[in-house]
């Protein structure tokens, strides 16, 4: 494909690109035939992509993703400047976590562009209906995505805790998750319906007089920052609130402030890649915006933690008992699944696993833990199996034996 693209190949029987020769001469499917066309382009400024591919130590699914990458509008002309990393990180990282970083990059990259100040303006919310149902559709800027999703977490937990325990009354020691009465998109439902349920309106109050507002609240930031986005507290009682976790570095946390009051302060730019790479995200990893994680810092909280040279929180403001509280936020902070290879568990639906055993003198610390879905905690435990962070940031998971189950490429 790459030789047909050099010479046009394709122009002989009437085909404006490759893409069409491909729909037409060997029916791909149109996304098959883009797919195949970017990456035929890319390979053609960088031949390593290729190399890598028909060699075995790129995966067709991550090569199609950086072609894809490629084409971006902004961002694709980048790409090759950072093809090495790329492919390093590739043969690292699972597919889901290399398609995170890709994406993380394309809008840390492209931050100056138009898609964070596009999705505050074309924000918006439609309720349709049909016959006996109806579909409520919402779309807005990512931040205020993150808040929604933990708000809804803790009612969903109620949800499943009520079909928990009728489940256990009507099967006793054989419940099982699957006999539960609702399923997971039934009870997701039903969540909402009870978070609407427990909204009370504020009441405006138009006396002003006696009222200071303090913009800047506890803005504070050090590096590997995590901001606290906080709902400004309602009138009424009641109210349910919730904390969401931003985890960003202290330079891209500076920038985000620049971005917000048009000022010039000093940063040092983060590299792309490696362990001390920029990032702004939540716990799951959904990308936010610097500068909305700045507006967050300002009217919520900023919980000031420090991080070792391949960023994991070792100091934090505030101590908790065990894995809880701030000490639990900060294991979260060093994945957004569960750490072993090819789970793609939520970090916010995990477990706080012991890398060595407390059993065998592990201490209750950030530097001797790590995210595991409860799958994997206990399978950890009971195979002996341990989870490292390595130097380059990549989690391993290794046997008993001391051997990698799923060694870089």
């Amino acid at each position: 494909m790459v030789e047909i693209e050099r010479r046009k190949l394709y122009a002989t029987d009437g085909f404006t690109c490759l893409a069409g020769w491909g729909r037409g001469v060997h029916r791909w499917s149109d996304i098959e035939a883009r797919s195949r066309r970017n990456l035929t382009k890319l390979a053609a400024v960088a031949p390593q992509v290729l190399a890598r591919l028909i060699t075995g130590r790129l995966g067709v699914a991550q090569a199609h993703l950086l072609g894809r990458l490629f084409k971006t509008p902004r961002v694709g002309q980048f790409v090759p400047l950072f093809i090495d990393d790329f492919l390093d990180q590739a043969a690292q990282m699972s597919y889901a976590d290399f398609e995170q970083h890709v994406r993380n990059w394309r809008l840390l990259v492209d931050q100056d562009g138009p898609d964070p100040e596009r999705a505050h303006r074309q924000r918006g919310a439609s309720l349709q209906f049909s016959d006996h149902e109806f579909r409520l559709v919402m779309n807005g800027p990512a931040i205020d995505g993150v808040t929604f999703k933990a708000l809804l977490k803790r009612f969903e937990q109620v949800e499943w805790d009520l079909d928990w325990a009728a489940a256990k009354q009507e099967w006793g020691d054989d419940a099982r998750p699957d006999l539960m009465r609702r399923s997971s998109q039934q009870r997701r439902y039903d969540a909402f319906v009870n978070l609407l349920a427990h909204v009370d309106l504020p009441v405006a109050d138009t006396n002003t007089d006696d009222v200071e507002l303090d913009p800047f609240g506890d803005a504070n930031a050090a590096a590997g920052g995590a901001a606290d986005a906080t709902p400004p507290p309602r009138p009424a009682n009641g109210v349910v609130t919730t904390v969401v976790n931003i985890v960003i570095d202290i330079n891209t946390m500076i920038h985000g402030l620049e971005e917000l009051f048009g000022g010039a302060a000093y940063r040092r730019t983060s590299p792309p890649f490696g362990a001390r790479k920029a990032f702004c995200q939540s716990l799951d990893g959904e990308f936010i915006s610097p500068k909305d994680a700045a507006l967050a810092a300002l009217y919520g909280k900023v919980r000031v933690i420090a991080t070792d040279d391949i960023g994991r929180p070792v100091k934090m403001s505030k101590i908790g008992r065990l894995f809880t509280g701030p000490m639990r936020d900060a294991v979260l902070m060093l994945a957004t699944r569960c750490t072993h290879p090819g789970c793609l568990r939520s970090v916010t639906d995990c477990h706080i696993d012991h890398l060595t055993p407390h059993s065998a003198g592990g201490a209750t610390d950030v530097t001797n833990a790590g995210p595991a879905c409860s799958h994997h905690n206990n399978w950890r435990y009971t195979s002996g199996a341990r989870a490292r962070l390595q130097p380059t940031g990549r989690w391993s998971t290794h046997r008993p034996n001391g051997t990698d189950i799923a060694p870089p490429d």
